[in-house]
C-alpha cells in the first residue's frame, strides 16, 4: 500500500472518530432518560389465574406462594402448616377423602374456602348442602339474600374470639351495587380494617361452633373454626382476594391475616382437571421418561439398520449364476478378497513345510530365503507375500502374482 492510501485512510478513520464522539456528546446534551409507566392489556396469565396478583402480594410480603389446579384435591396435599385458598373443595367426598382432610387440618394445616351451593331454608334442620360435606360437618349453610332488600340500620357487632377484648368490627352499608362495606377494628391498627363483601349471600353458623365471626344485619360473612393445630376460615365469597377486588380497600391485608404463620400458602385458580400429558407427567415423569427414551432408540435403530430403500430397476428373478455373481461382489465389497488372499498364502506355505519337511526348522526368514533360492524369486519378496500384512492395494496385487509363482514351482518340483 503506497504512503498516499495509508495517510488518506488515516485522515477517514478521525473524521470518522471525531464524528461519532460528536453526536454521542449532541445525544446526551439534548435527550434525558425518563421512565413512564403505561397499562397494557391484561397477561394471558391472568386471564386464567384469577389469584395471580394474590400470589405476588403474599411472595412480596415474604411468604411461599404458588397458584395451582386440581380437580382431586386430597390425593395430593401438601405439608402440615401450609394455606390453602381453596376456588372449591371437590365435590361429594367419599369417608376417606373427609377422614384424609380433616387430619390435614388437625395436623397444623389452614383452609380458607367460600361455599359453592346455597342451602334451602326451609330444611333448616339439615347443617349444609350434602354435596360439600366437609363444610356440612361444620355446621355451616350459606343463604341468598334479596338484593333489592331496603337499607338495614347499621349496626356494630362484636367479633367472637378467645380474647373477646381484642377485636370487633362496624359495619357500614353504602350505595355501591351488589356489596356490602364492613369496617373492622382490630388491636393495635389505629384504623380500621375495611372490606366489602357480596350483599346477595350471607353464612349461617348453625352450630355455633365458630371461634371468630364477622357479621352484618344480613347474617355471618366471615366464620374461623379452630381444628386441633390448625383452623377452616369459610368466607361468603372469595371475590375480594381476586386480581380485580384485592387491591381495594383492605382486602390483601385481610388475606395475610387469614394466612397467619404458615409456612407456604396455596392458591387454587381452577378446578378443571389437567390435561392427559400433564396429568401423567406429574403422577409419573419417570415412566413417561423413559417411554420416550425407549421410541427414540427403536427409531433410532429402525433408521440406522434399515436405511433408505433401494428400488431395483428390474425385478424379474435371477438365474443361480447371477446370484453367485452377486455374492461374490458383495464378498469382495465387503473385505477386498483378503480373507481368500489369507486362507491361500497359508494353505501355500502349509503345502511347501510339506513337501520339504526341513522347511519346519526354520523360522519365517530362513524359510523365505530357502524357498526363493528354490524358485529363483527374492527372497524379500517372498517374504512380504507369505507373512507380511497387506494393507494397499499394489502390495495386494503384488503379492497375489507372486504367491501364483510359487504355486507354479511347487508344482513343477512335484513333477520332477
Amino acid at each position: 500500500m503506497s504512503m498516499a492510501n495509508r495517510i488518506l485512510l488515516w485522515v477517514l478513520a478521525a473524521l470518522l472518530i471525531a464524528g461519532v464522539s460528536w453526536y454521542t456528546v449532541w445525544f446526551f446534551n439534548n435527550y434525558e432518560r425518563q421512565v413512564r409507566e403505561q397499562r397494557v392489556e391484561i397477561s394471558p396469565q391472568a386471564k386464567w389465574n384469577r389469584f395471580l396478583a394474590a400470589e405476588y402480594y403474599l411472595k412480596a410480603l415474604g411468604y411461599q406462594a404458588e397458584s395451582f389446579q386440581a380437580r382431586d384435591l386430597v390425593s395430593a396435599l401438601p405439608p402440615a402448616g401450609d394455606a390453602l385458598l381453596l376456588r372449591q373443595i371437590q365435590p361429594n367426598l367419599t369417608d376417606k377423602q373427609l377422614y384424609t382432610l380433616n387430619d390435614w387440618v388437625e395436623a397444623g394445616g389452614v383452609v380458607i374456602v367460600a361455599p359453592q351451593y346455597f342451602s334451602d331454608p326451609d330444611d333448616s334442620e339439615e347443617g349444609g348442602d350434602n354435596r360439600d360435606r366437609f363444610l356440612a360437618d361444620l355446621g355451616v349453610r350459606m343463604y341468598s339474600s334479596d338484593i333489592d332488600a331496603p337499607d338495614i340500620e347499621s349496626k356494630e357487632v362484636e367479633l367472637e374470639t378467645p380474647k373477646a377484648d381484642s377485636e370487633s368490627i362496624e359495619v357500614d352499608e353504602s350505595a355501591e351495587t351488589g356489596y356490602l362495606p364492613i369496617a373492622l377494628s382490630v388491636a393495635g391498627e389505629a384504623e380500621p380494617v375495611r372490606a366489602s363483601v357480596r350483599r346477595d349471600r350471607y353464612l349461617d353458623d348453625a352450630d355455633q361452633w365458630a371461634v371468630e365471626r364477622i357479621s352484618s344485619a344480613y347474617g355471618d360473612h366471615y366464620l374461623k373454626f379452630q381444628i386441633g393445630l390448625g383452623s377452616v376460615v369459610v368466607i361468603s365469597d372469595l371475590e375480594l382476594f381476586t386480581n380485580d377486588r384485592i387491591g381495594k380497600l383492605d382486602h390483601a391485608y385481610l388475606l395475610s391475616r387469614m394466612v397467619g404463620d404458615s409456612r407456604k400458602v396455596w392458591l387454587q385458580y381452577s378446578i378443571d382437571m389437567l390435561p392427559l400429558p400433564q396429568l401423567l407427567w406429574q403422577r409419573m415423569p419417570f415412566l413417561i421418561s423413559a417411554l420416550v427414551v425407549v421410541l427414540l432408540l427403536l427409531g433410532w435403530r429402525l433408521f440406522y439398520y434399515t436405511g433408505p430403500r433401494l428400488f431395483l430397476k428390474h425385478q424379474q428373478r435371477r438365474n443361480l449364476l447371477e446370484h453367485i455373481d452377486a455374492t461374490a461382489h458383495y464378498a469382495w465389497r465387503i473385505d477386498k478378497g483378503y480373507s481368500l488372499f489369507e486362507s491361500n498364502r497359508r494353505a501355500l506355505e502349509l503345502a511347501w513345510r510339506k513337501r520339504h519337511p526341513g522347511l519346519n526348522s526354520m523360522d519365517n526368514n530362513q524359510r523365505a530365503d530357502w524357498i526363493g533360492e528354490k524358485t529363483g524369486m527374492a527372497g524379500q519378496a517372498v517374504m512380504r507375500s507369505l507373512y507380511h500384512a497387506i494393507d494397499k492395494d499394489q502390495d495386494f496385487i503384488k503379492a497375489s502374482l507372486v504367491l501364483q509363482q510359487l504355486a507354479s514351482g511347487l508344482k513343477q518340483r512335484e513333477l520332477r
